[in-house]
Formats: C-alpha cells, structure tokens, sequence
C-alpha cells in the first residue's frame, strides 16, 4: 500500500474502499477496493475530502484487511457456522442453525494479544438462534503484516467458533424423599425442570417418585438406563442428613463413574454430575435450587443438551462467577 497524492492516482487501483456523500444531492457514492482511478474522479474524490489516496502496492509483503479477515474467520469457524464474505476488514460468523454456542476463551485472548487482529463472539454455551451472528473476526489496519497473520492461523488448528445442534433428550427423574412418596407434600422440582427446560424445547417424559431407600432409588435409575433414557435427572437426598441416600446409592453403583459433588456455584453447591458406564448422564439437584432465580442448572443445561460431556475441571472453573 502505497499514499500517493489523487493527481498521481489515476489509473492506479485503490487499496481499500472509499465512501462519501455527492455534494449538492446528498447520494452516497463508494469507490470499491481494486478499483482503477479514472481522470473524472480527481474532482469527485476532493470534493469527499480525499487529496490523497491509499494505492495497491504490488510489492507489499503486506496482506489487505480484507483477504486476512477472511482467511482468519475461515481457519477459526468449524461446525455449524458460516462466514459472511469480508466487508471493511471484518467477516461474521452466522449460525447454520438453532444451538449452542461453542468458543475457546484461551485462544480468543491470544487473537486479540496480536496486533491489528480482533475477534468477538456471542457469550460461550449461549444459545443462538439460525442465522444469528456469532462472532466478528476484524482486522482494525488497512494491511496487516503476514507473519503476523501467520502466527494467528498457526494458532488456529481446531476451530474455536462451532454451533452444536441442540440434541432431541429423554429425560426421566427419580425424585427421591419418603415425605414426596407418602404424598406429605407435594413435589416442587416437576414443575421448576419443566419450566427450565422449555427453553430448550424439551419437558420431562417421565417421574418416578421413590422413597429414601437405596435399593429402590438404584432400581428406578437402572430402569431408565435401560429404557433408553438419555439423561436421569435425581431431586432430593443431596445432603448429608440421615435420610439421604441418592448419592451413596449413586456412588456405590459399579457402572457409574461419579464425576464431581459438589460445585462453587450459589444456588447449587450440592450438585452432583455422574456417567453411566461414561456416556448416560447423572445430575443431582440439591433442594436450595427451587428458591428460585439462576442456579447451577442454568450454567450445565447447555452441555447436556448439546451432548457435551461434563467434566470437573469445566464445574471448578464455575467459581469465576459462581455467586449467582
């Protein structure tokens, strides 16, 4: 890219895209990138104020906003987003269709810690709807240097902007607690699920309520397992007190691999995560949710329904936040 003054321009082609407003009729009038600069349009560029223009530079090691923007929201958007063709530096990712939002926090701080290079998205494990924008790769320069771009593609072997489909699930619930199965009173986490997973399109297709008694509460977990379910949800029996059974009777289960108890997150200290035999999902959902407001269900449901695999490591990083 070279600045040369308009007289010296004509039949040059300009480097990035030029816009004004026609003096005396008030229309806009664009000058495109590559465009050849003809005699007729000295005067027209002065009356928008430009007495000097940014020329294309053949021997320029340097590669333009808009070739490095593409190639960047091209190497970093993977499934289930596309990019938008590049315009003024910048490319958008948009969603192919309704889903969860997926990014890599460590690799978008390490974009944004190279010069000239910019990269958002929409908050990750949000949901985005199809055809909703997702992520905006800029490059802020007119040029940016190519090893610099180098350095960001390199950084870029997965992507770190993907959708994942929000998968149809199974949902069945073991509520455990002999005050609910003797009917004393009545169940509370039927109608808070349902009104969470709404969101999502999806309602409990089965409860089974039981009494506080080991043998029982495994049975009703084991005949969901083996009906299909895609995901058993446990209420009640979280705590520590002398009644409660669920989650002993979760950890001592031989094809169940407990993976946390327990979570910096308020409302949801109690939360339990589990795997049957790794791949049916196991959550347990402490009574101090049903007070109301976000609780630990809110920051775990996207996972689940996306048919990503919890992990302890993704529950202990909650805390940032975690005061809800």
């Amino acid at each position: 890219m070279k600045i040369i003054a308009i007289e010296e321009a004509v039949g040059k082609q300009l480097s990035h895209e030029l816009t004004g407003i026609v003096p005396g009729n008030n229309q806009n009038i664009t000058y495109l990138r590559g465009y050849v600069v003809k005699a007729e349009d000295v005067e027209i560029l002065k009356n928008m104020g430009k007495y000097h223009v940014k020329i294309i530079d053949e021997d320029s090691k340097l590669i333009h906003e808009n070739e490095a923007a593409k190639i960047l929201g091209t190497k970093a958007c993977g499934n289930g987003v596309t990019i938008s063709e590049p315009k003024e530096g910048k490319v958008h990712g948009f969603a192919d269709h309704k889903g969860i939002l997926l990014t890599s926090r460590k690799k978008l701080k390490s974009l944004n810690m190279i010069d000239g290079m910019k990269v958002a998205t929409k908050k990750k494990y949000s949901i985005v709807e199809a055809g909703s924008k997702v992520a905006t790769f800029s490059i802020t320069p007119l040029e940016i240097e190519q090893e610099l771009l180098e350095t960001g593609v390199e950084m870029l072997k997965e992507p770190i902007v993907e959708v994942y489909p929000i998968n149809s699930l199974k949902i069945g619930v073991v509520t455990t607690g002999r005050e609910v199965y003797e009917g004393r009173i009545k169940d509370a986490f039927l109608p808070y699920l349902q009104g969470m997973l709404e969101t999502y399109g999806y309602q409990v297709m089965e409860q089974n309520i039981v009494p506080d008694e080991q043998s029982i509460i495994r049975a009703a977990v084991d005949d969901f397992i083996e009906r299909d379910f895609d995901l058993v949800v446990l209420t009640g029996g979280m705590s520590v007190d002398a009644d409660d059974f669920t989650l002993k009777t979760v950890k001592e289960h031989e094809k169940v691999e407990m993976v946390i108890y327990g979570s910096p997150v308020f409302p949801g200290a109690m939360f339990m995560a589990a795997y049957y035999e790794g791949k049916i999902p196991l959550i347990g959902l402490p009574a101090g949710l049903l007070r109301g407001g976000m609780s630990i269900l809110d920051l775990v449901l996207p996972l689940l329904v996306a048919k990503i695999k919890i992990t302890k490591n993704f529950i202990a990083e909650l805390g940032d936040g975690g005061l809800l």
